[in-house]
C-alpha cells in the first residue's frame, strides 16, 4: 500500500513535464498509466519512493494500517474515528487540489479546470492512481445527484481488509477522503459517511457523499441499525 506525503523537494527531468507550455496542448507522453512499475519510481541513492508527479510515497502493509487504527483506539477510544476522518479530509482536499493542477495542464490546455470537464472522467482519473497504490477499486453512482447525494462502492478496502470483522464501519479515513475530494470538485462543503463496511461482514464498503444535513441524517439511520439500502430509501 502506498501512502502519499509531502511533495518531493526534487523532481526528475521527466517530472518537470507538469509545467509544459499550454501552447503544446497539455502534457506530452503518458496520461493514464496502469502498472506499479510505471506509476512509482525509486531513488537509487536514498531508496525513497516517488510517484510520477514527484509526490513522495511510503510503502505500508496491512500490519501498519491495523496497528495505526488499534493504537489510536487504545489512546483516545471512539475519538479515533473522528481523527481518522479528519486525516482523510485533509488528504482528500490536498490530493484533489494537486490533481486539479495536473488535470488543468494535462487535459485542459492550461485553461480548463476540473469542474468544467466531464465529471465521470475526472473522478475516474483521480481514483485510478489510488487503485494502483492498493486502496481498492471503486464504483461511483451519480443517480441520486438531484437529491444531493453521491454513492461510492469500494472493493478491497485497504483499511477494512486489515481489520477484523468487528461488526461496525472502520473506513473512516476513506469517508473523510471522499468528503475532502468532493468538496474541492463541487466547490461546496461535502461530508461523507460509510453506510456499509466489509468489516461488518459485507462483500464491499459503501459511502454516501453529500451536504452535511444529508450525511447527518444518514448517520442517524445507521445508528438505528439501518442497512445501506434502507438508508438510501429513507433519504431519496
Amino acid at each position: 500500500m502506498l501512502w502519499e506525503y509531502e511533495r518531493a523537494q526534487k523532481t526528475s527531468r521527466k517530472d518537470t513535464a507538469l509545467s509544459i507550455s499550454p501552447s503544446d496542448g497539455g502534457i506530452k507522453g503518458y496520461h493514464n498509466y496502469y502498472t506499479t512499475e510505471e506509476f512509482v519510481r525509486r531513488d537509487p541513492e536514498s531508496s525513497s519512493l516517488y510517484l510520477r508527479d514527484g509526490q513522495r510515497a511510503v510503502l505500508a502493509n496491512e500490519d501498519f494500517i491495523s496497528g495505526l487504527h488499534s493504537g489510536l483506539h487504545e489512546e483516545v477510544d471512539d475519538a479515533s474515528n473522528l481523527m481518522m476522518y479528519k486525516c482523510g479530509v485533509e488528504w482528500g482536499l490536498n490530493d484533489m487540489k494537486r490533481f486539479a493542477h495536473r488535470m488543468r495542464h494535462e487535459f485542459g490546455g492550461g485553461r480548463t479546470d476540473i469542474n468544467q470537464m466531464n465529471r465521470k472522467f475526472v473522478m475516474e482519473s483521480w481514483w485510478w492512481p489510488l487503485t494502483v497504490e492498493g486502496w481498492g477499486s471503486w464504483r461511483i453512482d451519480y443517480s441520486y445527484e438531484k437529491q444531493g447525494m453521491t454513492f461510492v462502492t469500494i472493493y478491497n478496502s485497504a483499511v477494512a481488509k486489515a481489520m477484523e470483522q468487528v461488526g461496525k464501519p472502520v473506513c473512516h479515513m476513506y469517508a473523510g477522503m471522499f468528503a475532502g475530494a468532493f468538496s474541492v470538485f463541487d466547490q461546496k462543503e461535502r461530508d461523507s459517511i460509510e453506510v456499509q463496511c466489509y468489516a461488518m461482514g459485507n462483500d464491499c464498503c459503501k459511502f454516501l457523499i453529500g451536504d452535511p444535513k444529508k450525511v447527518n441524517a444518514a448517520e442517524f439511520w445507521r445508528r438505528e441499525g439501518g442497512t445501506a439500502d434502507e438508508i438510501l430509501e429513507r433519504l431519496a
